[in-house]
């Protein structure tokens, strides 16, 4: 792991140079918003014991001087689980926030006075994610539902099989006062609900990409782990022409426009057991602009598949109403058919990469997880969201050859530890190999980080300083985001090199942390 010396200044670094604008949500009441540094006198950033309250938001107003708090808005009703943030075609900026049991609209144009413009109500499951799309004009939110958790559904909402309670979901977000339902896809071969979503565009054609974490329900006959990535096309412009909106209440089947045309699914055999199954998942085109690459121009899911790692899939022959319109009436006639079934669905986008070298905390030679051993609640194995770096980078400044590389990050999701909150890694993406013409992925660990003092922390009922089963996840990371800027000799705050790269890490109850992408990798993994 990186030194504590060296990559905690890098963070100082990022935090004096880059400043972000935040809307924090504090709790019922806002709290008083002066910060205490403790960085500057070196203190733990982690706040745990010696009478802090947890759930109390004044005692949490420490950080950075460089981030400053603007607003804060409690919704109509409590809780945010994802957010996706877009400028409208009407001008303004708005914010989809997933909470829980609704999707909020937030007009943010003016970040210092929010303002809720609208409210899609689903009573029904768990709204843990959303993604905005504008599609000639008009605009749209996805988002899912799962049952994750039944004491917060609605009892009088029928049962776990009720296909209301675990679909895919597309609004019309046009009228920000007024969203209102457009589609919806329930996938059988997925009963327990999607749990996260993305969106990429093919060759012109809007699809969505849906991480099904089932747990038990698996397919041995298949060979495939429990759960997949769902993969179906969106056809917006039957959305716009001929469904329009149905308030919350459906008026048409489901299935319209939204056609599930095949999925992303690991084999057992090329993992190391243990608990396996997707959890998120991005999708991105090359960045890369040489042509003799076999990845040029094609797309690929980076699929976060817990302790079978990071997953990288080929998407770029899916069947397509353009490139392929027989293929994909085929897929998608098969898959309406059987609801999803694996058995009548069965295009499958090709696995072309894989890494689950976690790290050896115990030295034991052997990656720890559940299966060698030292799992310690995931610190390092339970790989729950990843994201490739938006572009190539030149690192030639940093002393690391000549070539462009490409990056991708991997962050776990910590239940209960004995030590430390949980590792974040930055992988290595860019080499690959051939195999009569076929290419894999060659992906090595680049850099690795761990919020610092991380190894002076447990929580939950693993922590023997204070074993609290309730505490579950406390510190853990959760989800990133990652950033380019181009930069010159006036702007550049970090290394230099006519660029700055950043990764906005998400913990639970450790709050945000801004890294610095050129200093993580010149650190590396040196201890």
């Amino acid at each position: 792991m990186g030194s504590r010396e060296v990559l905690f200044t890098g963070l100082v670094v990022v935090f004096l140079t880059s400043t972000t604008l935040f809307i924090l949500q504090l709790g019922d009441d806002e709290a008083d918003n002066s910060q205490v540094d403790f960085y500057a006198a070196g203190n733990s950033p982690i706040l745990m014991g010696d009478g802090h309250d947890h759930r109390n938001a004044s005692d949490h107003q420490h950080g950075t001087d460089n981030i400053e708090y603007l607003s804060f808005n409690p919704l109509t009703t409590p809780g945010n689980a994802e957010v996706q943030v877009a400028r409208s075609p009407d001008g303004n900026v708005y914010s989809y926030q997933a909470g829980w049991n609704d999707m909020h609209i937030v007009d943010v144009t003016d970040p210092y006075n929010t303002t809720v413009m609208g409210v899609y109500n689903d009573p029904n499951t768990q709204v843990l994610d959303v993604k905005y799309i504008e599609h000639d004009g008009r605009e749209f939110i996805i988002q899912q539902n799962q049952l994750i958790d039944p004491g917060n559904a609605d009892p009088n909402v029928g049962e776990w099989s009720d296909p209301a309670q675990v679909s895919v979901t597309l609004i019309d977000v046009t009228d920000k006062s007024n969203p209102c339902y457009v589609d919806s896809w329930y996938d059988a071969d997925h009963p327990s609900g999607p749990h996260n979503l993305f969106t990429h565009k093919i060759d012109n054609e809007w699809y969505i990409f849906v991480a099904n974490p089932d747990y038990e329900q698996c397919d041995s006959a298949l060979g495939e782990a429990c759960g997949g990535v769902t993969i179906a096309h969106l056809d917006l412009d039957t959305a716009i022409t001929t469904l329009g909106c149905s308030s919350t209440i459906p008026l048409t089947p489901p299935g319209l426009a939204i056609f599930k045309v095949g999925e992303a699914e690991v084999a057992w055999e090329n993992t190391r057991g243990g608990w396996i199954y997707i959890h998120d998942m991005t999708v991105q085109t090359w960045p890369g602009t040489d042509q003799n690459d076999p990845r040029y121009g094609r797309t690929f899911i980076y699929g976060s598949y817990w302790e079978a790692g990071l997953r990288i899939f080929d998407v770029s022959d899916v069947p397509h109403p353009q490139n392929s319109p027989e293929q994909y009436a085929f897929h998608v006639s098969a898959c309406k058919a059987g609801v999803g079934n694996p058995l009548m669905c069965r295009w499958r986008a090709p696995e072309v990469g894989s890494w689950m070298e976690f790290l050896d905390m115990d030295g034991d030679g052997q990656p720890d997880s559940q299966t060698t051993g030292n799992v310690n609640g995931g610190r390092v194995s339970y790989i729950h969201y990843a994201e490739p770096f938006p572009e190539m980078v030149d690192i030639s400044h940093l002393g690391k050859g000549d070539e462009l590389r490409h990056y991708t990050t991997a962050a776990v999701e910590v239940l209960s530890t004995t030590e430390g909150t949980g590792i974040l890694y930055l992988l290595d993406t860019t080499n690959y190999t051939l195999d009569d013409g076929h290419f894999q992925f060659s992906i090595s660990l680049a850099s690795d980080w761990e919020i610092p003092y991380a190894e002076e922390v447990c929580y939950g009922a693993d922590c023997s300083l204070n074993p609290d089963g309730e505490e579950w996840l406390l510190f853990s990371p959760h989800n990133l985001d990652s950033a380019y800027f181009e930069t010159n000799e006036e702007t550049d705050a970090s290394h230099g090199g006519g660029w700055d790269g950043r990764l906005y890490v998400s913990h639970y109850h450790a709050g945000l942390w801004v890294l610095d992408l050129e200093t993580l990798i010149v650190t590396g993994t040196e201890g």
